[in-house]
């Protein structure tokens, strides 16, 4: 299959710092990926198992998913056939389009501003996938491109990121983080582990859970293409739960509005 690349112009992606930020600190992300730290394997297997019980041929569209590798493994045997993929990161890109030179569908690679990606499809993907990347936009910007994608997405989506827990403010997050990561990560230097430690406290905003409720979760977790919520921990060994106890893998049936995509922005306000 052909990969079609769109690079962006000079000047054309508005957030260069957070650009320059993620390119400095991929070797050391990449290290936590390949340590399992950040459960990749756990919350491909969720994506992956989600998307085989669609058994019609679907367009997917992918935001911010590192170098595609863990989601050529979610893609395999299921019946896509095209694959759209966003980023700011033209190195990751770059990266993807290694990994995915050899897939069975097609490929389209965007180095472009998400929402302005998302508006400018010509017709809308049947899945979304955004996988630890909302969680670094403020409260406007996750509604801003929540909207876009439910613009550009005509059945499900489904998002991966930490949340907060039932009552725990953003501080709190913080210092969950360190307690738990720190020595759950002997693997990073000192100045890896403060390199990520600068990027938490930056760039991370996470919300809370559409759900509190960890029965309710697992119950939904055996019927993902509804609105729900999975604590990671649900699916993960505690051995790979560190990047926050509370991360969440959250999915919503796109075509019912009033009870999903609305309901969920109601808890991010």
């Amino acid at each position: 299959m052909n990969i079609h690349f769109h690079r962006a112009t000079p000047g054309g992606i508005a957030d260069e710092a957070a650009l320059e930020q993620f390119q400095k600190q991929w070797a050391t992300y990449q290290k936590l990926v390949d340590a399992y730290a950040l459960s990749h394997k756990e919350v491909g297997t969720v994506l992956h198992d989600t998307l085989k019980a669609i058994h019609l041929p679907f367009a997917f569209f992918d935001i911010a998913r590192g170098d595609a590798g863990q989601m050529k493994h979610a893609l395999a045997s299921t019946e896509v056939n095209h694959y759209h993929r966003i980023d700011l990161s033209e190195p990751a890109l770059e990266l993807a389009a290694k990994n995915l030179k050899c897939v069975p569908f097609a490929v389209e690679l965007d180095h472009r501003d998400f929402v302005e990606a998302l508006e400018g499809r010509p017709e809308p993907a049947d899945a979304a996938w955004c996988g630890l990347s909302i969680h670094h936009l403020s409260t406007e910007g996750k509604l801003e491109l929540l909207d876009a994608i439910h613009g550009s997405t005509s059945k499900m989506l489904m998002i991966y990121e930490p949340t907060l827990a039932d009552g725990e403010d953003r501080e709190g997050y913080l210092a969950h983080f360190r307690r738990v990561t720190r020595p759950a990560w002997p693997f990073l230097t000192k100045d890896e582990w403060d390199q990520i430690d600068h990027h938490v406290t930056t760039c991370d905003f996470p919300k809370a859970q559409p759900l509190g409720s960890t029965s309710a979760a697992r119950q939904a977790s055996r019927q993902p293409i509804r609105f729900s919520a999975i604590p990671l921990a649900s699916t993960a060994s505690s051995a790979t739960t560190t990047k926050a106890a509370y991360s969440t893998i959250i999915a919503v049936s796109v075509s019912r509005r009033s009870a999903s995509a609305a309901g969920l922005s109601q808890r991010m306000r």
